[in-house]
C-alpha cells in the first residue's frame, strides 16, 4: 500500500464518539496522518484530545492543514443519518481545488454535491456500491489464499480492531495478509474493500466475494473485516451476506463479556452459542472453526481483563487474550496452527 499524507476532517467533532474514521485512521495509520482539523481543539495535539495518536497537531481549518502538504482529505466524521453538514461543503472544496483528494464514507455522495461535482475524479465516495454487482459464484472452492472473518457476540464489540490486531501479530509471527475493510473506517484504512451496508441485500454475498477475488493470491491469508452480528435482531442480515459471501477458513469472535445486553435490551447468548451458531452456518458448504477469542474490556481493569481471559478460556478452551492492551499472540498462534499446519515458511 503506497505511503499517503493524511488530513482529517473533524471539525467540531473531535473525540471518542463523533470522529469515529478519524480516530481508526490515527490507531492504525498513525504515521501517515499529517493533521487534523477542528477549530474548537485547535492549538492541541491528536494526544491531548484523544489520549492516543503522539504529536499529530489539530488545526482550525483547511487552510492551515493544507501548510502540511498533504495529498488526501479523509472526512473523519461519523454523522447521525451519514448526512453532509452545508458547513464543510466550501472546506472540502478548497482542499480538491488544492488538488487533494477527499475521501468520505457517508450515506449522502459528495460526489452528488453540485458544487462538488466538477472534481469528481479526486473524490472517493467509499459507500458508493460498486456499479458491478452480482451474485455470488461461489469462487470460494477455487481460492488461492486462506480466508479468514472477524465475527461478534453482539454489534460494536470491536471487529475491525481485532481484525487489524491480528493482522500486526500474524505479521510479527511471520504471516503476510491482506486486510479487507467492509465498513468506510475499514476501507479508509486499507484503502479497499466495500461498504457493504450500502448494497442492496441479495448482492452482500456477491460483493464481499468479488473483493476477495481482487486480492486473492496476494497473501497466504486475506482477513475481512466483519460487520453487525448474527445474534443482532437489527443488524444479523449484513452478518450473514458476510459469512456467506466470504465462506471463511476460519473465524475470530471479538467478545465484551462487560456487556450482558444489546441496544435492543436483549440478553446476549453464551459464547458457546456464538461458536455453534456460526460454524452451524458455515457447515453446509464447509468445516470452518472458530479460533480464538479477542475480548473489548471496556469496564474492566486489568486485572479482571486478565481474569475474565481465564474463564473464558476453561469454559470454551480457545485462545482469549485483550490484543489491544494485553497481546500474547495465542490467537494469531492458533491461525497459523490451524490454516497453515504445514507451516508458513
Amino acid at each position: 500500500m503506497p505511503k499517503r499524507r493524511f488530513i482529517l476532517y473533524a471539525q467540531d467533532r473531535l473525540n471518542a464518539l463523533g470522529s469515529k474514521t478519524a480516530n481508526g485512521m490515527i490507531m492504525f495509520r498513525r504515521e501517515e496522518v499529517v493533521a487534523i482539523v477542528d477549530q474548537t481543539k485547535a492549538g492541541k495535539t491528536a494526544q491531548d484530545v484523544l489520549g492516543y495518536g503522539g504529536n499529530i497537531p489539530v488545526v482550525a481549518d483547511v487552510n492551515q492543514a493544507l501548510t502540511y502538504d498533504p495529498d488526501v482529505l479523509i472526512v473523519g466524521i461519523a454523522p447521525i443519518g451519514g448526512a453532509i453538514d452545508p458547513k464543510w461543503i466550501p472546506e472540502l472544496k478548497i482542499a480538491l481545488e488544492g488538488g487533494v483528494e477527499v475521501w468520505a464514507g457517508l450515506h449522502q455522495f459528495l460526489s452528488d454535491i453540485m458544487e462538488l461535482r466538477p472534481y469528481q475524479d479526486l473524490i472517493w465516495d467509499a459507500r458508493k456500491p460498486p456499479e458491478d454487482l452480482h451474485i455470488a459464484k461461489g469462487n470460494w472452492r477455487k481460492r488461492k489464499s486462506k480466508v479468514l472473518l472477524t465475527i461478534g457476540s453482539d454489534s460494536n464489540v470491536g471487529k475491525m480492531t481485532t481484525a487489524l490486531l491480528l493482522q500486526k501479530d500474524l505479521k510479527e509471527l511471520g504471516l503476510e495478509s491482506v486486510f479487507l475493510g467492509t465498513g468506510q473506517t475499514g476501507m479508509m484504512i486499507s484503502g479497499r474493500g466495500v461498504a457493504v451496508d450500502s448494497v442492496i441485500s441479495d448482492f452482500v454475498n456477491g460483493a464481499t466475494e468479488a473483493e476477495i477475488d481482487k486480492v486473492d493470491g496476494q497473501a497466504p491469508l486475506i482477513i475481512v473485516e466483519g460487520q453487525g452480528a448474527i445474534t443482532h435482531m437489527g443488524y444479523s442480515g449484513v452478518t450473514m451476506g458476510l459469512l456467506h459471501g466470504a465462506m471463511p477458513d476460519g473465524l475470530v469472535i471479538a467478545h465484551q463479556p462487560s456487556r450482558l445486553m444489546d441496544d435492543y435490551k436483549h440478553h446476549l447468548p453464551n459464547l458457546q452459542t456464538v461458536i455453534d451458531l456460526h460454524e452451524s452456518l458455515l457447515a453446509p458448504f464447509k468445516i470452518s472453526k472458530v479460533l480464538g477469542i479477542n475480548i473489548y474490556s471496556k469496564g474492566l481493569s486489568s486485572k479482571a481483563a486478565e481474569i475474565e481471559c481465564r474463564s473464558i478460556h476453561q469454559d470454551i478452551g480457545l485462545p482469549v487474550e485483550d490484543m489491544a492492551k494485553a497481546s500474547k499472540k495465542t490467537i494469531a498462534e492458533n491461525v497459523i496452527k490451524y490454516l497453515f499446519p504445514e507451516g508458513i515458511n
